[in-house]
């Protein structure tokens, strides 16, 4: 059973957010060079263009979100596009570090319609409902058990006729010795100090857990909340195979 992974976000977030958000070697160190984070917000603007591209081309046409979600929203990374396309964007996230460090890039770049706030696994301290809700490369490194909570608190937020884009890995192409490994890890995380010191990483940097969902159980949920109008892309992420599910919660008539 994987370990509650908080504790290791908010080291992220303290000691490396940008690699903590993208595991890229071009976003390694807490400060980064100017052409560097023009380029770490260039990804950000890229996917978020894309998602909402997806959206209007297979599960509504016209539309046009106006108070936007973005669970662990890390550095502002996709809340920041996202908000210069909505009047108002919510991101949360587990690491107040990580969520600090979002308040200073939205403000640096003169965004005033965003809200950072702390996460929980029933999402407890968000106000109000929102007509999109997104994650990308989030569940993943959460417990199953506490993404599964997310994601039904999630459905709860959703307006009626509202769209969710939310990404799931699912599968990892690895070997059966490195699979081994990484349970072995995760049962002993002390274990992990040496797989930093055979991979030349600091041996207190933390480990970053990846966790498979049963998309059976995913679509269960998102069935049983109504949300049966479905497309999703597979995705590869070093190795891990993702989904990105796109779908809207259905209008109600009395």
């Amino acid at each position: 059973m994987p370990r509650n992974s908080d504790g290791a976000w908010e080291k992220f977030g303290s000691t490396d957010p940008y690699f903590g958000v993208l595991t890229d070697d071009r976003f390694r160190g807490g400060a980064l060079d100017n052409a560097a984070m023009a380029e770490f917000f260039a990804t950000g603007e890229e996917h978020v263009t894309a998602v909402l591209d997806v959206v209007r081309r297979t599960i509504d046409s016209a539309f046009e979100p106006t108070r936007a979600l973005d669970f662990g929203c890390g550095t502002g990374r996709l809340a920041i596009p996202l908000a210069a396309r909505c009047h108002r964007v919510v991101g949360v996230d587990i690491s107040e570090s990580m969520l600090a460090e979002a308040r200073r890039n939205a403000q640096s770049r003169g965004f005033t319609n965003i809200d950072f706030v702390k996460s929980d696994n029933e999402l407890t301290a968000i106000t109000g409902t929102f007509d999109f809700v997104h994650s990308f490369i989030v569940f993943q490194h959460m417990p199953v058990r506490a993404g599964m909570s997310v994601l039904r608190a999630m459905l709860r937020l959703l307006e009626p006729g509202g769209v969710g884009a939310l990404h799931f890995s699912y599968a990892r192409e690895a070997s059966r010795l490195r699979r081994l490994a990484y349970r072995t890890i995760t049962i002993a995380p002390a274990l992990h100090v040496v797989v930093n010191l055979i991979q030349r990483r600091p041996l207190r940097a933390p480990m970053m857990q990846m966790n498979d969902y049963d998309l059976s159980k995913v679509m269960g949920v998102l069935q049983r909340a109504g949300c049966t109008e479905i497309h999703a892309e597979l995705t590869d992420h070093f190795g891990h195979l993702g989904a990105l599910i796109y779908f809207i919660r259905p209008v109600t008539h009395p």
